[in-house]
């Protein structure tokens, strides 16, 4: 049973907390990270809160509650088909670094005899035990699982994704339960290395308008989700679901299926978070919405002013809120703008 009761938690779990908390959407750009340091004196002599060469104390410093990690989804995996292309663990093509929007899964065939998605090494999993046993309570990690729907059209390609839909959704639901098993098993893995929060990575959204309408999301999606969430709060965890762009119609869908939070909340995809306010209230935790332009280009002022009016709403219409930018931070973002967000978070009580 989950007994730290940090005010992060307690967001999620839709309680008042002492402040308003702060989530740090992965470890940011180390550009970002120089910058910030040296402008802030941070200390960064303490190495007993390192992981895989990233310094967290760094993150403590800074002031935020929580942050993610994302070196745990899965092992080693995959093959070279040239010169050029290769593909991932996922059943992904990419050309160099870049994916094609494009992958192999095309038959039953092909995917009942894939051996190329592993679980993350026993190695692995004993670094994040030991590093979670002894990190800070002062800042909670959010690991991060990868998301059913992105990994099901990319393993497939999104033109074959679209085309079954059409001609051939069961082999859908195939690859969808195949990845909705690979999730089950890596969370009971990590709920042993004693990892108790979640993220699912899992974007759906253009700029204005979903990936595919939500009836037929729902449909291919709910039931796997649900026992997803299931195995997490049966242990009193915690799962938070994000998705970048458009996802304003379907915050009801997460809220059904009992996801604890939603996190990015783009603004520039048209989410109108004001709005989400007023019609779900408190029935699910509301995370981000700092936008990425906002936070680069904006002044500290500009930045003060809205983190104010987000957290005013929020309490105006008795909604848990944890304040974040929408997506990871870069070397874009102005340290000025990351300090005045945390900075005014913090003094709201």
């Amino acid at each position: 049973m989950y007994t730290h009761k940090s005010d992060f938690f307690k967001a999620l779990s839709k309680e008042p907390t002492t402040h308003v908390p702060l989530y740090c959407t992965g470890y940011p750009e180390l550009e970002f990270i120089d910058n910030y340091v040296n402008k802030y004196r941070l200390n960064i002599n303490r190495n007993d809160k390192g992981l895989n060469q990233k310094n967290y104390h760094i993150i403590e410093q800074m002031g935020f509650d929580s942050i993610s990690l994302w070196d745990f989804r899965r092992g080693e995996g995959g093959y070279t088909l040239d010169d050029q292309r290769r593909v991932d663990g996922w059943g992904r093509i990419y050309r160099g670094e870049w994916y094609l929007w494009d992958g192999v899964f095309r038959n039953e065939k092909i995917l009942h005899e894939w051996e190329h998605l592993t679980l993350p090494s026993k190695k692995k999993i004993m670094i994040l035990k030991d590093f979670l046993r002894r990190a800070s309570k002062d800042l909670d990690y959010v690991i991060s699982l990868p998301g059913l729907f992105e990994k099901t059209w990319q393993s497939m390609g999104f033109y074959y994704f679209a085309k079954c839909l059409r001609k051939n959704i069961e082999f859908v639901k195939t690859v969808i339960s195949y990845f909705s098993n690979y999730i089950m098993k890596l969370i009971n893995i990590l709920q042993n290395a004693g990892t108790q929060l979640f993220l699912v990575a899992d974007d759906y959204g253009y700029r204005n308008r979903t990936f595919i309408p939500k009836n037929i999301w729902k449909e291919l999606f709910f039931k796997e989700y649900r026992e997803i969430i299931n195995l997490i709060h049966n242990k009193n965890h915690k799962i938070i679901i994000h998705s970048d762009g458009y996802i304003s119609d379907m915050i009801e869908n997460f809220i059904d299926l009992g996801f604890d939070g939603v996190q990015s909340l783009e603004p520039n995809a048209r989410v109108d978070i004001f709005s989400l306010f007023e019609k779900f209230k408190n029935k699910i935790c509301f995370i981000g919405n700092l936008d990425m332009s906002l936070l680069a280009f904006g002044t500290p002022e500009q930045v003060k002013g809205y983190v104010i009016k987000l957290i005013k709403n929020a309490k105006k219409n008795n909604c848990s809120l944890v304040v974040s930018p929408s997506h990871q931070i870069t070397s874009k973002c102005k340290v000025e703008n990351i300090n005045t967000m945390i900075k005014t978070a913090k003094i709201f009580k």
